[in-house]
């Protein structure tokens, strides 16, 4: 199990727009005792404020579980992105007598756009009928046809422990990357896919201190697979927010399984 540590990077003054009428709940921690966070979904990714407080969850394999410590009698806050897309956050303090070691963290605690329905409420409760956006049909039709054309040639793939992560093809379409991938589960196993995460890279991860993962969050997802039969093979595809990667960047795919180590990262460039 490989856990990685996450130190303070500024986090953007978003909360004017999501959540700032919210009242965060406060989460305490000190230097001698290691507090626990559970998240209703994996964690895709954290950070803290403060370089006082340190975050860190496990990376080789899909968990909602985080590990909390500081060292300092100095206030924070706590970023956390799960693999459901959700937005977290809470005040951090430094507390020598901890009231709590562990914090079950309900889903109704994500961040809110104020401006925006809580669609993912009223779609559970039946309140509203959910219907495709004007912009869902254009990357469904899209993302019908790049499944459908024969493609030759792929950029990259990666096999470890029976589980087979290709890219098919990248497309540039107005504003957007659409990219084909292929999984396959060559073993006698299904295969529940915990995370598949597409990320921009600086760094290497021997050199903590310049290394960052900052993961590009899809604009839709197409066939996404829950599961992958014993020697089954499924190509579908992710449309994301047109980006750009530098000389010093890379591109790497990681995917995870929900319950297990059959991990992989596969890196692009």
């Amino acid at each position: 199990m490989k856990y990685q540590t996450l130190f303070p990077v500024i986090i953007l003054s978003f909360f004017t727009v999501y959540g700032t009428s919210q009242s965060l709940d406060t989460i305490y921690a000190n230097s001698h005792q290691v507090v626990s966070l559970t998240f209703p979904n994996a964690i895709q990714t954290g950070m803290t404020g403060a370089q006082n407080f340190a975050f860190s969850f496990d990376l080789e394999q899909a968990d909602n579980l985080g590990l909390l410590q500081a060292d300092k009698d100095v206030t924070s806050n706590l970023l956390v992105r799960t693999t459901a897309g959700n937005l977290y956050t809470f005040i951090l303090a430094f507390r020598e007598h901890l009231p709590k070691l562990h914090y079950f963290i309900g889903p109704e605690q994500h961040l809110k756009n104020p401006f925006q329905p809580d669609f993912q409420t009223q779609e559970a409760t039946g309140t509203i009928p959910k219907k495709p956006s004007p912009k869902e049909k254009d990357f469904t039709l899209l993302c019908t046809q790049l499944l459908k054309r024969e493609s030759s040639t792929h950029k990259r793939s990666k096999r470890q422990k029976g589980i087979r992560a290709k890219v098919i093809e990248q497309i540039h379409h107005d504003n957007q990357v659409y990219m084909v991938y292929e999984l396959s589960n060559r073993s006698t196993i299904p295969y529940d896919l915990g995370l598949f995460q597409l990320s921009k890279v600086l760094g290497t991860p021997k050199r903590k201190a310049s290394y960052q993962e900052l993961p590009i969050t899809p604009l839709f997802e197409f066939q996404m697979p829950k599961q992958i039969g014993a020697g089954k093979t499924v190509r579908f595809v992710v449309v994301y927010p047109k980006f750009t990667v530098n000389s010093e960047e890379h591109l790497q795919v990681k995917v995870l399984e929900a319950q297990g180590s059959r991990n992989l990262t596969l890196k692009l460039r």
